[in-house]
């Protein structure tokens, strides 16, 4: 699957306002890796990037710390 199609379906994938926690944490943990993947691609933007992963990682295990 390419990055585009990944980015595609994890927009199709977004949490609606009336998702449980879990599956909230889960959809960041999902965009964490997709981040980390594109970061990991090189660039200009790689470190801005890895920093957009490290976000969505701490965003996944605050709800799931939350939800337990």
């Amino acid at each position: 699957m390419s990055v585009l199609e990944e980015m595609t379906k994890l927009m199709l994938d977004m949490p609606g306002p009336k998702a449980g926690t879990q599956e909230v944490a889960a959809w960041y943990a999902r965009k964490a890796r997709l981040l980390e993947h594109i970061a990991a691609e090189g660039g200009p933007d790689a470190e801005q990037v890895r920093e957009l992963a490290l976000l969505a990682y701490r965003r996944s295990e605050s709800l799931q710390d939350r939800a337990a």
